[in-house]
């Protein structure tokens, strides 16, 4: 049974947003960015966000609490599994836990490594929910922080050339895909595995961008993605990380192919002058030597994460609601 919350209270996928949205989300960024996150937030206004992280995270937990006490407002951790009794014989169940938190705090950021657990929690809470990442499905604001720095670093979207090399299942580059369709660019090249077999819904999201007249291409060497303007990468192999979250825990490292992996020779042998952009953490396709070259822009994406997210708490907080497709199927 659905609820008789607003309609685009939650933002839990990227087709959450229409072109109006996504426009309003970039402005607000932009303009955070421009006062260094000074949003002028009165005191009387605080709220507080819960941060319910049933996976591990850094940039995205700790960017939520930054963007929160930025613009004013507090944030809990919601969720300990030390200290907290949900889901043990003697413990509060999920639904009770949520509807529990949901009457202490004003807005609900949500990490699961199970992809339909943040619908659940949509439903059973009144306050807006954000999607923080759910299994192998999407993370909108992760795509929202990526679209920013492009436009920040680069410019207009229909001008640039922008390659993303990662995992088929990568959830960043779905949500990416989603938000491209507002602001498609002139061309788009995705840089896998030969074995790799895009899912249906990746597919769909690219033919969509072919039709609105993005040049769309395959490659399976990172040097064929140097000669774009913005070059964002992840590991091709997301099984052993998937596995190390679920089982919070830690995994040997694993070598990633080498046609996969981005290096310095490879950058100035190009004479490439890509940003590099990564979502982070990096495994192996991404080599420290990068990190001293013009190019490496992935930590300055971390800083401008905060804006993004400031801007999405601002608008959620203020009660503005989505307005894609998304949200309104879930009506």
């Amino acid at each position: 049974m659905t609820p008789n919350h607003p309609i685009g209270k939650d933002l839990l996928s990227a087709a959450d947003l229409s072109a109006p949205d996504l426009i309003d989300v970039m402005a607000r960024s932009r303009r955070l960015a421009v006062t260094d996150g000074q949003s002028g937030a009165a005191s009387n206004s605080r709220k507080i966000v819960a941060n319910l992280f049933f996976q591990r995270s850094t940039r995205t937990k700790l960017g939520f609490e930054v963007a929160a006490l930025r613009l004013g407002h507090r944030s809990i951790d919601a969720y300990d599994p030390e200290r907290n009794r949900v889901g043990s014989s003697n413990g509060d169940s999920f639904p009770d836990h949520i509807r529990t938190i949901a009457q202490l705090a004003d807005l609900l950021v949500i990490r699961h490594s199970e992809e339909l657990k943040c619908h659940e929690v949509a439903r059973l809470a009144p306050v807006p929910v954000i999607n923080g990442g759910n299994g192998s499905d999407e993370h909108p604001t992760q795509a929202l922080i990526d679209l920013f720095c492009m436009l920040e670093m680069k410019g207009s979207m229909d001008k640039l050339s922008l390659a993303i090399s990662c995992d088929s299942r990568a959830r960043y580059a779905y949500s990416l895909l989603l938000l491209l369709k507002h602001m498609p660019p002139r061309r788009l090249t995705f840089c896998v595995d030969p074995e790799t077999q895009f899912s249906e819904k990746t597919q769909i999201a690219l033919d969509h961008l072919a039709d609105l007249g993005t040049q769309v291409g395959i490659v399976h060497d990172i040097e064929e993605c140097l000669d774009h303007d913005v070059l964002n990468i992840q590991t091709q192999d997301l099984t052993s990380k998937v596995k190390s979250t679920l089982e919070n825990g830690d995994l040997p490292s694993y070598a990633e192919k080498e046609p996969f992996v981005l290096t310095a020779d490879k950058i100035l042998k190009a004479r490439s002058d890509a940003i590099i952009l990564n979502p982070l953490p990096r495994q192996g396709e991404l080599d420290s030597s990068c990190d001293t070259l013009p190019n490496a822009r992935y930590f300055e994406q971390v800083k401008l994460s905060t804006y993004v997210r400031m801007a999405v708490l601002e608008r959620m907080l203020a009660g503005i609601p989505w307005t894609g497709t998304g949200a309104l199927a879930r009506a």
